[in-house]
């Protein structure tokens, strides 16, 4: 802690540390005016630079000001950086529950007056939204409620603060501690006055039971009057609760009135609600070890359930457009998925439902997406060209085979040990022992069936029958059903991944949306009509993505938002200054050459289309109209045609399209690459392009007119991407993982094998100035840099300058003629926001 006793804040004298932790350390203080003791607290170090962390203290500031109450921790004055409060002798309720439960006089009468400081907030139009035994301060006159700091103003209705008030929250981390959250706080949603009811029936009955509410054995509370308070607290819908806290404490006091409260629950009434009721909290993990090992009446029917699990601190959840990186175990109780916390790099976390945490597995650095073993002791996963496997129980990670190089890979686990695995090329489903070995081709297109990918495999609870996603040339998905050795067959047509639950439902996405349909796993056979189980699902068609992971038994993880993001015009000094069309879902962008026109990417209904806009009249134009991706355009000099890339049933390939007729050709073969345009030289007489070969992404040239067949710029092991041609054509740009990182380089053009390294540090998505002088590009720490290039073979390039930090990465931008940035800024990410978690997700199927 940071001050020290004889240390002067304005008239307070600090005495001595009282306590630190969240935020917040506090000090016993004397108050050199009045001569009283007085508690000071102040902001941590580690969070006295985070303006969120400032906001809250303010705000607690305020909301305590308004709020005299005997059961409210009184707030005295208020300083640069400081607050001195009511000194408070005694224990937080947390430290006294950790000796067991109250007695229940004790707990009616500390219930009752923290319902009627709870009215007293309420009545304020004040929502504490962190009500949990540790804000509420024991001493020997009773209780006092503490800690308003995420406390949030709402319009006071009658006895309850009723009009929702948005969520605080950090890169879409839910405010809050999660043990005693209230389902919508959970899932994101408003809080109101009830979402502290929740808290506080929570909190009733920890102090009854010694134990917390989503503990995994639930006790019966004593009187039966006060389980049925506590009940109607924690409901899961907030309409079915108590409205108010003053009615909750009205209720408390009849039962304290009580003669007959010595009377018992009736027996078994938590077993019959709890598992569902407080599991609705979406929280708290412990719903696992409920629905699977708590004793319930055979007539008590399964409920389904929701919860909300937020990304690693700091950090996000990896998504992208070809690779799921969720996965659920076979019993349905711990969640894996790929992300990231803070500056750590991406690795596989595991998440328990019966904890209130997730964990990163060691070694899995790099991991993208992996899949369980049968006996959910193991995993295995895709990390840059390995597949690997880790026991969770002992072992560190160890390799199974190589793979193609990339994110986009999907793999399963059979019975008798055998992995099967594909890469969303879709060049082959292949095979290999858990134990090790080469990878073995198990099924590959054939394309005289007019196959182009096979990939997405999954294996049925046999281990021998598996699942897999078959394109075909002319677009089309299908589903098959296989087994080793024999012919595969067609179940029905579907364009997205999908995956089996029990008692027998295949779980897919179509039309954004994710649904079930009824299938017979030993016939592989569908029967009905497909039905929603969830309106939105994070799909793309193109690649037949489906962000979800189910378990057999029920358990259902998936991501339902999209990112967000504005085309955005940026001056040098890093100022917006105006925004084009819409916030969507934006990709790549590029600039007319004379610079009036921008064509760009936009997401809709699963796929990206290629899209205009003027920029002097703001009039967006589509122009492309094909169910499946089209988008990285590249300008034509004269800028009356389009190169542009396209996946039609297969691979991404290079398209040209004419703006004056509207007439598209195909122009470089699909030859099962991907393929996408990069520049084209200041003549138009060569296109340079990027394709995905099997050492990585490299540059590759076209002559235009015909008169040159597709042949090889520059290919190395590694990755070259970003690739951009200078203003005179002379040099291209590129950012490439040759050094372990990317870095942006700049080299002659056409290639003489000489490069120069622009980026200190790491770098990527480089752009040239109009002129050719000057080459921008961003940082990983997110800033955008400028380069000083001279032109010449090869170009002399100097120190890069930070020009300014961009609060939140750009994903692509443009230099425009005046000097101005153009670029795509992200708004909100998906993948900082929360997970939803189904349990017993068949029980609604069955209904």
């Amino acid at each position: 802690m940071r001050l020290t006793a004889g240390a002067r804040l304005g008239p307070y004298e600090i005495v001595a540390p009282l306590g630190a932790g969240g935020m917040g350390e506090v000090y016993r203080a004397k108050d050199t005016r009045l001569g009283r003791d007085v508690a000071v607290k102040i902001l941590s170090p580690d969070t006295s630079s985070s303006a969120e962390a400032r906001q809250r203290f303010e705000r607690e500031a305020r909301t305590i000001s308004q709020l005299s109450h005997p059961h409210i921790c009184a707030l005295y004055d208020v300083g640069d950086g400081y607050l001195v409060m009511e000194l408070l002798d005694g224990e937080t309720l947390a430290q006294r529950l950790a000796s067991g439960p109250l007695p229940l006089e004790l707990t009616l009468r500390y219930a009752i007056q923290i319902a009627d400081a709870l009215d007293k907030a309420h009545r304020a139009g004040i929502v504490h939204r962190d009500l949990k035994p540790a804000n509420v301060m024991v001493m020997k006159g009773g209780v006092k409620l503490l800690d308003f700091g995420l406390a949030k103003p709402a319009a006071a209705v009658g006895h309850s603060a009723i009009q929702t008030v948005e969520p605080i929250s950090a890169r879409g981390a839910i405010a809050g501690t999660v043990q005693y959250m209230a389902p919508e706080q959970l899932a994101g949603r408003p809080a109101d006055g009830r979402s502290d009811l929740y808290a506080l029936g929570a909190v009733i009955y920890e102090m009854a039971t010694g134990r917390a509410a989503f503990g995994a054995s639930m006790a019966p509370i004593a009187p039966a009057a006060l389980d049925r308070l506590v009940r109607a607290c924690l409901a899961a819908d907030p309409d079915e609760r108590w409205q108010s806290a003053h009615d909750v404490r009205m209720q408390l006091a009849a039962i304290a009135d009580d003669k007959e409260t010595a009377a018992p629950a009736a027996a078994g009434a938590w077993a019959r609600w709890a598992p569902w009721a407080i599991a609705g909290a979406a929280a708290v993990a412990a719903v696992a070890a409920l629905s699977f090992r708590a004793p319930k009446p055979a007539s008590a029917p399964r409920q389904t359930v929701r919860l909300a699990v937020p990304p690693p601190r700091d950090g996000d959840f990896f998504q992208h457009l070809e690779a799921v990186g969720l996965s659920v175990s076979p019993d349905g109780t711990r969640i894996a998925y790929a992300g990231h916390a803070g500056a750590d790099p991406r690795r596989i976390w595991i998440r328990t439902l019966a904890d209130l945490e997730a964990h990163p597995i060691a070694g899995t650095d790099g991991a993208s997406a992996s899949f369980w073993s049968p006996d959910g002791n193991s995993l295995a996963f895709f990390a840059g060209d390995k597949l690997r496997r880790v026991d969770l129980r002992s072992g560190a990670p160890v390799t199974v085979c190589d793979v193609p190089a990339g994110v986009g890979l999907a793999g399963t686990w059979g019975a008798d040990g055998q992995l099967l695995f594909a890469s969303i090329e879709g060049g082959a489903i292949w095979r290999v022992p858990a134990s090790g070995g080469v990878a073995a081709t198990l099924l590959k297109p054939d394309r005289a069936l007019g196959e182009a990918r096979l990939n997405w495999p999954f294996f049925l609870p046999d281990g021998r029958h598996f699942l897999y996603l078959q394109r075909r040339i002319d677009g089309s998905g299908h589903l098959m059903f296989a087994e080793t050795g024999k012919p595969s067959r067609e179940i029905r047509t579907m364009q997205s991944s999908a995956q089996y639950v029990e008692p027998g439902y295949l779980v897919f996405a179509a039309e954004g949306a994710l649904v079930a349909q009824r299938f017979d796993a030993q016939r592989g056979e569908v029967s009905g009509d497909p039905f929603s189980i969830a309106d939105k699902v994070d799909y793309f068609y193109s690649t037949s993505y489906a962000d979800f992971a189910v378990s057999p038994t029920g358990t259902l993880v998936f991501s339902s938002r999209d990112d967000e993001q504005r085309l955005t015009l940026v001056d040098r000094a890093g100022r917006s200054v105006g925004v084009i069309g819409e916030p969507g879902r934006y990709q790549r962008l590029r600039l007319s050459p004379d610079g009036r026109r921008l064509a760009f990417d936009r997401f809709k209904a699963g796929a990206f289309d290629l899209w205009e806009v003027d920029l002097e009249r703001r009039v967006e134009t589509r122009l492309t109209f094909g169910q499946s991706t089209e988008g990285g355009a590249v300008w034509s000099p004269d800028g009356r045609s389009l190169f542009f890339s396209a996946d039609e049933g297969a691979p991404p390939h290079l398209l040209r399209k004419d703006l004056i007729s509207g007439r598209e050709e195909s122009v470089v073969a699909a030859n099962g690459f991907f393929q996408e345009a990069a520049d084209i030289s200041p003549d138009g007489k060569t296109l340079v392009f990027v394709q995905r070969g099997a050492g990585g992404n490299d540059i590759w040239q076209w002559g235009t007119d015909g008169s040159r067949p597709p042949s090889v710029a520059m290919v190395t092991p590694f990755d070259e991407e970003g690739v951009r041609l200078s203003p005179d054509g002379h040099a291209l740009s590129f950012h490439s993982n040759v050094s372990g990182r990317y870095e942006v380089y700049v080299a002659p053009f056409p290639p003489t094998g000489l490069q120069t390294r622009v980026s200190i540090g790491g770098g990527a998505g480089a752009r040239w100035s109009r002129d050719g002088h000057e080459l921008f590009y961003a940082t990983f720490d997110g800033r955008l840099m400028a380069a000083p290039v001279r032109p010449g073979s090869p170009p002399t390039v100097g120190t890069p300058v930070a020009l300014f930090a961009m609060p939140r990465p750009w994903l692509g931008f443009e230099t425009d003629p005046s000097g101005r940035f153009l670029a795509v800024v992200p708004e909100s990410g998906a993948g900082q926001r929360p997970l939803t978690v189904v349990l017993n997700g068949t029980a609604a199927l069955d209904r």
